[in-house]
This record gives structure tokens, sequence and C-alpha cells, in this order.
């Protein structure tokens, strides 16, 4: 009888281990399933001026933020394309790609967002050539030091483009091509082959995100698209596409800025993320917070508060809120123990607390990480950059007073009517100024109208400037300050 309990004993410990070893082996398996790898495509063609590829920087570094924060496992790369390198050596005009690195999980895509190309723009010939990059097939038009991609084949794949271009217009040498350049009939699965190959060979989803020109560029792009999201317009047939006659789909227009620059637009920003990302690994959590700073106001305290979820029966072990220099990447702590209550943690600090360098002008964003105990277990992290998708910082320290969005500065300190305008409109502050200047700026810094004022009421006038969102900011001779948004429409 103790021989046969003994080996009932083994046979069932083989078991236990035969079942743990499955498990660990299906967990392994569902996390690979889990996390995905991202291309982040990005239009550098001729139409799109430098102040519109911060635009577009902005938004890509944001959606790398929100994808990263989603599930730590992701991996993306940035890819460039154009027709010949900005600002430099002429290679004769081409479609051409830049890819940035291999895939990645680094948290500062910053440094892989800087324009490297220009001229033509041929969406479906950088596709083509990205394609050429994950077969590792050698090509003189890839031409970054980087010149292959190794996906994950266990991982899903995502294609997200950035662009404003046309279905087909123009030559080789500049023209605008979201299509075949080789074969632009419309309707025909010829004009999409690249993408239809992704699409069926890779089992890649698409992700557009487009300026359009044109009613007909509107209807390629949602073609492009893959199925998922809000858009139910027109979409360009494609019978080879496997999201024939499927709606809705993954196509956001923009009409004035590619910066979702407006709490309204939120909404939508955050479908898109939804959408494309697979979610947090079975152990993780989510975390997320809001913050909305005016470098103007000078505050004398700070209150970030993070809402977060966890795996049931996880507990929060540790947290930390960071300031990381949005030029070179270095992380620099808070002096402060945050607050848990339910979901939220709450950090309350003063300016004494930040341990940047003393004098510095650099910008600076908040990242936030929470740590908590994994079932059975060990500890896992996740973390949170502000969720504002319009912020390119959260801490201004140049003195230059650009990050007031509407109503951070107050809404009696000063007024613009009308708002939105299509050029002219009048400054109103609460006080009369002796003298002072008033000043125009995109959301990247740039000053594009100025003048002298005095008093307390000021007309202006930017029918001249392109529709989208600028910042108002009026500069007395006391060195007070005010600040509004105004959209062009």
């Amino acid at each position: 009888m103790l021989f046969l309990n003994k080996s009932k004993f083994k046979i069932i410990t083989m078991k236990k281990a035969f079942l743990l070893s499955l498990f660990l082996l299906i967990t392994s398996w569902n996390s690979i399933k889990a996390q995905t790898d991202y291309i982040i495509c990005l239009d550098n063609g001729a139409t799109i001026s430098n102040t519109r590829f911060n635009e577009i920087k902005l938004t890509a570094a944001k959606l790398i933020e929100r994808i990263m924060s989603c599930n730590s496992k992701n991996r993306y790369a940035v890819v460039h394309y154009g027709a010949g390198l900005n600002n430099g050596p002429s290679l004769g005009l081409i479609p051409r790609i830049y890819i940035e690195s291999d895939f990645t999980t680094s948290t500062y895509p910053d440094p892989y967002l800087t324009r490297r190309m220009n001229y033509g723009q041929h969406f479906h010939e950088a596709l083509g050539l990205i394609g050429n990059a994950l077969d590792g097939v050698s090509s003189t038009e890839i031409i970054s030091p980087q010149t292959s991609l190794h996906r994950n084949g266990a991982s899903k794949f995502v294609v997200v483009v950035l662009t404003d271009g046309s279905r087909n217009n123009g030559d080789l040498s500049t023209g605008s091509y979201l299509v075949n350049y080789s074969d632009t009939q419309l309707n025909s699965p010829g004009a999409f082959k690249n993408v239809t190959d992704f699409k069926v060979a890779r089992n890649a989803k698409f992700a557009m995100i487009h300026m359009s020109p044109n009613a007909q560029s509107t209807a390629a792009g949602a073609s492009i698209a893959s199925a998922g999201g809000s858009y139910n317009g027109t979409v360009e047939s494609n019978t080879a596409d496997p999201d024939y006659g499927i709606l809705p789909r993954l196509y956001y227009p923009r009409t004035y800025s590619f910066i979702f620059d407006s709490v309204s637009e939120m909404p939508k920003f955050d479908e898109l993320v939804n959408n494309i990302c697979s979610g947090p690994m079975p152990y993780e959590g989510s975390l997320r917070f809001f913050y909305e700073f005016n470098a103007c106001a000078k505050p004398t305290d700070f209150n970030i508060t993070g809402q977060f979820s966890l795996p049931a029966g996880s507990v929060v072990v540790n947290n930390k809120l960071v300031l990381r220099n949005v030029s070179t990447g270095v992380d620099y702590g808070i002096s402060t123990t945050p607050t848990v209550t339910g979901n939220q943690v709450i950090y309350h600090f003063y300016p004494s607390d930040i341990n940047i360098p003393p004098g510095s002008t650099s910008k600076y964003r908040f990242i936030m990480t929470l740590q908590h105990t994994i079932p059975g277990g060990g500890t896992a992290e996740v973390m949170s950059w502000n969720n504002y998708p319009f912020f390119p910082y959260d801490l201004d320290l140049s003195g230059l007073c650009t990050r007031a969005m509407s109503g951070s500065t107050g809404v009696s300190n000063l007024k613009i009517s009308p708002n939105p305008t299509d050029g002219a409109f009048k400054v109103i502050i609460h006080k009369e100024i002796e003298s002072g200047k008033l000043d125009v700026m995109d959301l990247n810094s740039n000053i594009l109208f100025t003048k002298t004022v005095k008093g307390k009421v000021f007309d202006a006038d930017i029918k001249n400037q392109k529709q989208g969102v600028y910042i108002v900011k009026i500069t007395s001779d006391k060195n007070e300050i005010f600040t509004e948004k105004i959209i062009k429409k």
C-alpha cells in the first residue's frame, strides 16, 4: 500500500507539474498574442510644412505614449516617407523611406520624430519598401542606417499613417499619391495592391489620420483604413480588400490641424487608441491622469490625480511621479509621498519639491508610475503620461508662457471675440495697461503676429493664417502676462 501511495503521489505530482507547465505555456502564448507591433508612418512630403510636421510629431508622440501605457510589451517603429532627404544632398527624387529604428519599447519617442525627408509623397510605394524591410530584402530606397524591421510574427500588427496625401496628384518627383503610382484607376484593386498585401499576407490593421485635400482623397484614405472606429462616410471600392463593404472604418479626417486640440476632440483620440491597442497584459493594470498647467500662473503648488484599475487581488506597493526633460529624455524625481484613496493616487507637492537643475529653461512632461502585486507572486508596473492629447509638454520653464489653453488663465482676465474667427477679432483684458505687446503664436511657440498695445481692448487679425488653433498672449510693461486660445475657422 505504501508503494501504491507513493506511485499515486508521483503520478499526481507529475500531473500537477504538467498542468503548471501547460498553464505557463498558455499564459506565455496569450501574453505574446496580447502584444502588438506598430509602424507609425509619417508623411514627410512637400505639402507638409515644418509647422504641420510639428503637429504630426506631437500627435505621433502622444499616440506612442498611449500605446506603451496600454501594454508594456507593445513595440513600435517610426518610418518617415518622402522622395529625398530633408535639407540633405540630392539623391534624385524617387519614393523613399527612412526607418528610425527596429521595433522598440522605448518610452522616450521624441528622438524618432525629427523630420527626415521632403519632396514627393508616395504612400503605396513607401509601404512596399516597408514590406522589403520586414522581409529582409535590401533596397537602395531605404536611406536610413536602419534598413530592416523584425516583427514578432505572433504579435498583432498595426500601421498608423499620418498624412495630408492626395489620392493621386503630380508626378513621381514631387507628386502626392496615396495609391499605386502605376495604377491609379478608380475602384481598382491594383490601386491599393500593397495595402491589400499587408492586410492579407501580414494580417495588418490600418488606421489613417488624414488631412484630405478633396473628397476623392478622403474616399481613398478611408479605403486604406481597416474596419473599426466610427467613420461611416464614402469609401472607395476595392473588392480585394478583406474589409470590402464593411463600415465603420479607422479613418480620422482632420480639417485644420493634425493635433486633437480640444476636449471635444479627445473622444476621437481615445477611440483610435482603444481600437488599435490590444490592452494590458493579463497581470497588468491601467493608469491615467489629466493635467492642465499654465506656466504664466506661477502655481504655488501642484495637484495631480491618477486613476488606476488593477487585476483582482492586486495591491499597490509603490508609486512615483517624475518630470522628463522633453529635449534630453532625462527624468527628475519629485520629493513627495502620494496618497492612495480607493482607485486614485493623489500627488500634492510644491515647486521646491521638483528636483530639476537650478536655472533650467527646459520643457518637461510628467510621467506617473504605479507598482502593484501580481496574483500568485511578483510585481508589475503601469505607466501614464498626461492623457490630454494636445499638450506638447506639462511644465515650461523657458518663460515663453505658451502653454495656456482655453480658460486656464481665468475667463475674467482675457476675452477674445469672436472665437472662433475667420480673421479679425478683439482682445479684452480685465485691467488697463500703459503699454505692452500682443503676440499670436502657434502651438509650437512660433510667433506669427505681433503688435504694440495700450489700454484694455485691442484689435488683431489672423486672416492670413491657415485654419487652426493659436495662442494670443498679452505682455504688459510690468511683465504681466495674459493668454488665451483662439481658433481660426
